[in-house]
């Protein structure tokens, strides 16, 4: 048991490598300590896919509970604090002298000086949800200070402390292993699945994407893909984290590499296209295809040959072998064969619909509906199909082909009354998993149209919000009493529609900090922390959608 708890150590005095070949040069390899001290385990990797992004750091377990310390990982400035009810929720971003910066998300709280300055930023600003950056030099921390305590603020779904390590000039997250993380893993990545895409042409005599095991052989024709369904687990821990690297050959020689050393804000969405995107809405499942077109930005491949797809030639065979490889240097390699068939003929089947170009400006307007799509938005080119239903709504194009960034709709408003135009509201549906759903978006109106940007396809129309948010009061009601030095106020807030815009509580007349976790809808006050005195005092909350809807509540209230 002691040895099973040591497996996963960071060395106080810096980190060091595991696997020499996986060293880089000029990244230094000393510079940081253990942000924690406790014996740390992964839950999550760099680089692991998720929804809509990759992982931008490492997830450290903290035992499922919240208040670990949490120290500077070196010596530097604090230049930036945020203060949030989604994403990183309360985190510090520390820079460092070697143009690195180290980034401490979903914390409890911060320590009493950050907490008395960022406290004082709120009530100047009359705002919960803040982003501080201090000026230079203005917050110093050396290494091993105690900055905050471990918590499970934003968008986390479970206490521990995720971590960074970005370049501070382009603020680009870095994998935390290049620096010498300790991370003993004695395990080879998993193998889960390996797919042959038909791209033009067919796989054992089928255009679907098809399901090969571990050394077969595979009979194909015209272009294919490769596919590969892989996970990685450290040593201590049973989660299921991202795979460092993935290598294709080809008869021996490289044909396409996916590595997870570095990332882009820009292009995070871009992971939506290095999987099987219509497979993981449909089924939840996460492929690497480890063929890519130019259209997708993410800075992550390497050794690419003709975009990694493979023309078929008749009569001929192929030797495929596609290596799963963690940080430590366990290798998982899968094989098969490729026997080369006669091409399938092309049919030259006419289309109505319009051509969009990834790398070109796109245009369309028909039947009430304007889409304007800037070059890059797309990956891939499409064929796009619209359609407009009878019930008002538009289908425009799939909702399973994944889109990179915004672009601009605009539906005709018909039948919306002019005193209701203010509260228009794009609303898309579309089929995850078996089960419809939908979100919305603000909507503007301009010359005559409902305007909103999105980044999915979907079936879109318009409707209206008037609806107010939703406040309901926990443990509050009129002449309701409270006791004690941890006097807490609590609430739920909700919006159906646009969704939370903004907040704000007075008691007595005077703004009063609030609480705010958007993942469970709860807003609190904690009286004695804000210095409520005993005595009987008046609260108001007023909570505001994204299309200025408001609910108000009030209450008199006893503090004793």
């Amino acid at each position: 048991m002691r040895g099973l708890r040591l497996i996963l150590i960071f060395l106080f005095s810096g980190f060091v490598s595991l696997s020499a070949q996986n060293s880089v040069k000029n990244f230094p390899t000393n510079d940081f300590r253990n942000p924690l001290g406790i014996t740390n385990f992964l839950a999550g990797n760099f680089g692991e896919l998720r929804n809509n992004h990759f992982h931008s750091g490492i997830d450290i377990k903290t035992n499922s509970k919240e208040g670990y310390e949490v120290f500077a990982a070196a010596d530097g400035y604090i230049t930036r604090i945020n203060v949030s009810s989604r994403g990183y929720g309360n985190a510090i971003y520390i820079s460092h002298p070697n143009g690195y910066t180290t980034v401490y998300a979903h914390l409890q709280k911060f320590n009493e000086k950050i907490e008395a300055y960022v406290r004082l930023y709120q009530y100047k600003n009359e705002k919960f949800e803040v982003e501080i950056h201090p000026g230079n030099r203005e917050i110093p921390v050396r290494i091993g200070d105690l900055i905050a305590f471990s918590g499970n603020s934003g968008s986390s779904s479970g206490p521990h402390l995720h971590f960074e390590i970005r370049d501070t000039k382009t603020e680009e997250p870095l994998n935390p292993f290049l620096f010498g993380l300790v991370v003993p893993d004695s395990s080879r990545p998993l193998v889960n699945g390996i797919y042959v895409y038909p791209i033009d042409g067919n796989v054992n005599g089928k255009a679907g994407r098809q399901a090969i095991s571990n050394g077969a052989s595979v009979s194909a024709s015209g272009k294919i893909g490769f596919g590969i369904k892989t996970y990685d687990k450290q040593n201590g821990a049973e989660n299921l984290n991202g795979t460092y690297k993935i290598s294709l050959s080809i008869d021996d020689k490289p044909y396409f590499t996916y590595t997870a050393d570095r990332l882009n804000w820009d292009n995070m969405r871009g992971v939506n296209r290095l999987i099987d995107y219509k497979d993981r809405m449909e089924n939840n499942s996460w492929v690497y295809q480890l063929f890519q077109p130019k259209g997708n930005p993410i800075n992550m491949f390497s050794d690419v040959v003709n975009d990694g797809v493979l023309n078929v030639e008749e009569g001929k065979n192929y030797n495929i072998k596609i290596t799963a490889e963690d940080f430590a240097g366990n290798k998982n390699t899968v094989s098969l064969r490729i026997i080369g068939k006669k091409p399938p003929e092309n049919k030259n089947a006419s289309s109505d619909n319009i051509i969009f170009e990834w790398d070109k400006n796109n245009h369309f307007k028909e039947d009430g509906l304007e889409i304007t799509m800037p070059k890059g938005v797309l990956f891939d080119d499409i064929e796009f199909y619209f359609k407009k239903n009878e019930n008002g709504k538009y289908t425009v194009h799939d909702w399973n082909v994944p889109v990179l960034s915004y672009y601009t709709i605009s539906i005709d408003p018909s039948g919306i009354p002019a005193d209701k135009l203010s509260k228009l509201v794009i609303k898309r549906e579309y089929k995850q998993s078996g089960v419809w759903k939908s979100n919305f978006t603000a909507a503007d109106y301009k010359n005559g149209k409902a305007v909103a940007k999105v980044r999915d396809f979907g079936v879109f129309s318009v409707v209206v919000d008037d609806t107010n948010p939703v406040i309901t009061p926990v443990n509050i009601k009129e002449n309701a009493k409270f006791t004690g030095n941890n006097a807490i106020i609590r609430f739920t807030i909700r919006d159906s529609q646009s969704g939370i815009k903004d907040f704000s509580a007075r008691i007595d007349g005077k703004w009063i900090l609030t609480n705010y976790d958007a993942k469970t809808n709860s807003l609190t006050i904690n009286l004695s922390r804000e210095g409520i005195t005993n005595g009987k005092h008046q609260l108001e909350l007023k909570v505001t959608d994204e299309k200025d809807n408001t609910a108000t509540y009030s209450a008199n209230f006893t503090k004793e």
